[in-house]
């Protein structure tokens, strides 16, 4: 008897796991679906949205720039030594780095990637990065 009822929980145990696995997953897929990522190998979730900029604090930002972001993406492409004409997938973002404001410029030519952060208040590269994909 002591035998079945051992059996029985374990039983009961096994099939609750199955059922939590299943219900992860379910709510792993909802919040991806929902526009939020999940750290794979753990259980947190990280929402996007929580380093976001306001849409207020974005025009400040835009106002406090020195200069414009196509400025930021010709002094990119000036120290890449290319033209407008010879890149693809230009990508410009105004952010904000230890209290001073970027510009992160990317894009790409060729195989090769490009990765820089301008100055936004004096136009000058900060950090450039380029890899071949």
């Amino acid at each position: 008897m002591k035998k079945i009822i051992a059996f029985i929980v374990a039983l009961v145990f096994m099939l609750s796991l199955t059922a939590c696995g299943r219900t992860m997953d379910n709510i792993t897929s909802d919040m991806e679906s929902m526009g939020e990522s999940v750290v794979s190998g753990t259980e947190s979730v990280i929402d996007k949205g929580k380093d976001a900029i306001s849409d207020d604090d974005q025009k400040s930002m835009n106002l406090m720039a020195g200069i414009t972001a196509n400025e930021a993406t010709e002094a990119a492409l000036k120290h890449a030594g290319l033209d407008k004409s010879q890149v693809r997938d230009i990508d410009v973002d105004l952010d904000r780095d230890n209290g001073r404001l970027i510009y992160e410029v990317d894009f790409n030519s060729g195989n090769t990637e490009y990765d820089y952060d301008i100055n936004a208040e004096t136009g000058e590269v900060i950090s450039a990065d380029k890899s071949k994909d």
